[in-house]
């Protein structure tokens, strides 16, 4: 069974909503993130496969290890990062508001495109076309979704500081 980009996205809602303590159901995720509810449930049913994700109790629950290898070491060459012009959107990678790092932040900015976005700089283009939305609905998320941007078009130094950031991130300790 073959992920998904949008699966990416899923998982690290599934490990923000572990984070916060809130309930995983299908109905929730799916107006959190902008996928439809059948999305949901096969893009579960492939992560379970890749044991990114497990089901204890009920619940769905992002496996921490797993996901921290997934994010920092394939997601990079499974889908790679995409830049698509100049304009306006949402500040990501070592641009992101919420992202702090000793990382100087890329001139012109990084941005998700946006319409009506508040930064103007190179887009490129998200893992998903919903990660904007679903970012802009979950600071936490935010931040790894940021990262992620980081990583998947990082040159060596920014990686190693992104891998870092993430398993920081990842088991709770940014």
């Amino acid at each position: 069974m073959e992920l998904k980009p949008q699966d990416t996205l899923l998982v690290l809602k599934y490990w923000s909503l572990k984070q916060d303590g809130l309930d995983s159901s299908v109905r929730g995720i799916s107006d959190a993130i902008g996928i439809s509810p059948s999305e949901v449930s096969k893009g579960t049913k492939r992560l379970m496969a890749s044991h990114l994700v497990v089901e204890r109790s009920g619940g769905v629950f992002a496996e921490s290890g797993a996901l921290l290898e997934w994010l920092c070491y394939g997601v990079r060459y499974a889908f790679p990062q995409e830049s698509i012009g100049y304009g306006r959107g949402m500040a990501t990678s070592w641009n992101c508001p919420v992202l702090e790092s000793e990382v100087s932040p890329p001139v012109p900015p990084l941005v998700w495109p946006v319409s009506g976005g508040d930064v103007e700089g190179a887009l490129i283009k998200p893992i998903h076309n919903s990660v904007p939305l679903a970012a802009s609905r979950d600071e936490r998320l935010y931040q790894a979704m940021s990262l992620l941007e980081a990583i998947r078009g990082g040159k060596p130094r920014e990686l190693a500081i992104a891998r870092d950031l993430f398993a920081r991130l990842i088991k709770g300790n940014l």
